[in-house]
């Protein structure tokens, strides 16, 4: 596949830019089942940099990232302790 195209993986992640050789290269955003997306620049299918925009509007870049560290957003001290992200939340009825 050359040029600009989509691509849609088995998971409903889609990929929405330039390829060349089938693979991704150039410009392009990942787009997530759950609303995130990924803008950035790829090589030989290899996503080089970018920014990470989470569902709800927080968008992370490795540079200039003073909240949280790594996909799951917890915070650098939290992954540094072993502390897991927080699960969904369960109502109890006492």
């Amino acid at each position: 596949m050359e040029g600009d195209g989509v691509y849609t993986f088995p998971t409903q992640s889609r990929y929405e830019g330039e390829m060349k050789d089938g693979m991704f290269h150039g410009k392009g955003v990942m787009y997530f089942p759950n609303g995130a997306k990924y803008e950035g620049t790829w090589e030989k299918g290899i996503c080089k940099q970018g920014q990470y925009t989470f569902s709800d509007g927080l968008q992370y870049q490795e540079k200039d990232w003073n909240y949280c560290d790594g996909y799951d957003r917890r915070f650098y001290t939290e992954r540094c302790h072993g502390l897991k992200p927080a699960g969904k939340n369960v109502p109890l009825c006492i």
